[in-house]
């Protein structure tokens, strides 16, 4: 009798362990979390069509992790113009048992979509979040831009100015940007091609995101934003970031077309025991640093968003203390990262020392830099437009430079809200 009770209850706990085995082993608690998710946003719905489609090709020449249940996952959000039609894909790159690159199509976007958006962006990686929850994030973003610039700014100062485009966030009620009317930025074809956040040149307009709703669009936390566009290493965007991802890497002047090293950079976010943005931006430098003549032309750097509040404190007390100084300052006297008439990015220490701040001030501020800037370095020149003697790794607005409608809207940024630096 009790043996045939024993046998029983084996015979239950058995059926019972078959059952979790099981469920275990088809339900959701085989699927592991992956370790690192790459996203890379192209937005080449514009002249760069042809250099982001090379980037992509590039990217799959490099290191592309195998397809494996909590392994690294590589994705690429592509919107460029082809011959058969325009609509973004969402696809995803690994190799498979053999070593081929597998190029996986997910998601498949609407004609017309704009790429160029915030609305856009937020829901790409919201489906990313959704369908790869992962330990870590981390974005490329590839187009054109214009740093912290309203939409339409860049070419259109005089009219912006003049009151034609009286608000500060040019948004239908749907949430999707309205176009500005589009101009090509001033080029002489002798020169590389520059990208100049992201941009779609639809005909005779163009489709711009702003800096705050970019960074608002961000749905999740990520680990690092690498921004393959022109213009945006400034103060501004960083400090404007500083709560949606840890590193920020960017160009304080334009980048040349080619931009990043694609075939690389996957090894320093991939295969480190972290990912090191930095050395993408090492990468970057040391490529172009290379060459000669103009094509010898970058700045970079990759900050550490942990320091920005110090050097927010240190910066909105000497701006307070120098605020007469900054109003008045010579431009031809500080360092500046633009070409032709486009002057809204200058060197932030140069600002500061030209505005006159003391060498103990200086030293504070430098500690200040040092505390979030992980890697920098500028060449000797560039484009043949101008020297780089001061390379602080931020560029930044210098307020005797700037109309009055710009800094009406340079005052909703963050950077200004806790520095004071246009009042």
């Amino acid at each position: 009798m009790y043996r045939h009770i024993i046998n029983r209850l084996i015979a239950a706990v058995l059926t019972v362990s078959v059952l979790c085995s099981c469920e275990k082993w088809f339900g959701k608690e085989e699927v592991k979390d992956s370790d690192d998710v790459l996203l890379l946003y192209s937005a080449g719905y514009n002249s760069l069509s042809s250099f982001l489609k090379g980037d992509f090709n590039d990217l799959k020449k490099g290191y592309v992790p195998p397809k494996e249940n909590g392994g690294d996952v590589l994705l690429a959000y592509m919107h460029v113009k082809n011959s058969d039609g325009s609509r973004p894909v969402l696809m995803r790159l690994y190799k498979d048992k053999d070593g081929a690159v597998v190029t996986d199509t997910l998601k498949v976007y609407e004609e017309g979509t704009v790429s160029a958006s915030s609305v856009q962006l937020g829901q790409v990686l919201g489906y990313v979040r959704d369908n790869f929850p992962a330990k870590k994030y981390g974005m490329i973003f590839s187009s054109h831009a214009t740093g912290w610039l309203p939409a339409g700014y860049y070419t259109h100062e005089e009219e912006y100015e003049n009151g034609e485009f009286p608000e500060a966030r040019l948004f239908s009620a749907s949430g999707y940007p309205q176009p500005v009317p589009y101009r090509a930025p001033e080029y002489d074809p002798s020169h590389p091609l520059t990208k100049s956040i992201g941009q779609d040149a639809v005909g005779a307009m163009s489709y711009e995101i702003e800096l705050a709703d970019f960074a608002a669009a961000i749905p999740i936390h990520l680990e690092y934003i690498l921004f393959d566009a022109c213009l945006m290493g400034g103060i501004e965007v960083a400090y404007q970031l500083r709560n949606v991802c840890d590193k920020v890497g960017f160009s304080q002047a334009e980048v040349l077309a080619e931009g990043f090293d694609y075939t690389t950079l996957t090894n320093h976010l991939f295969l480190m025991d972290e990912p090191a943005p930095e050395k993408v931006c090492e990468d970057y430098f040391e490529y172009y640093d290379a060459l000669s003549g103009i094509e010898r032309s970058a700045t970079v750097s990759c900050i550490d968003c942990g320091g920005l509040d110090r050097l927010a404190q240190v910066c909105g007390e000497l701006f307070s203390s120098y605020s007469d100084r900054l109003e008045s300052l010579d431009p031809g006297k500080v360092q500046r990262y633009y070409r032709s008439s486009y002057h809204w990015f200058y060197d932030l220490e140069s600002i500061l020392t030209e505005a006159g701040v003391t060498p103990t001030e200086l030293v504070e501020l430098q500690y200040a830099l040092d505390g979030c800037v992980l890697y920098k370095a500028a060449t000797p020149s560039f484009m043949g437009s101008f020297r780089i003697d001061t390379f602080s790794g931020f560029s930044m607005f210098l307020p005797s430079d700037g109309g009055e409608r710009l800094k009406q809207f340079y005052r909703t940024l963050d950077w200004n809200k806790a520095t004071g630096l246009v009042k």
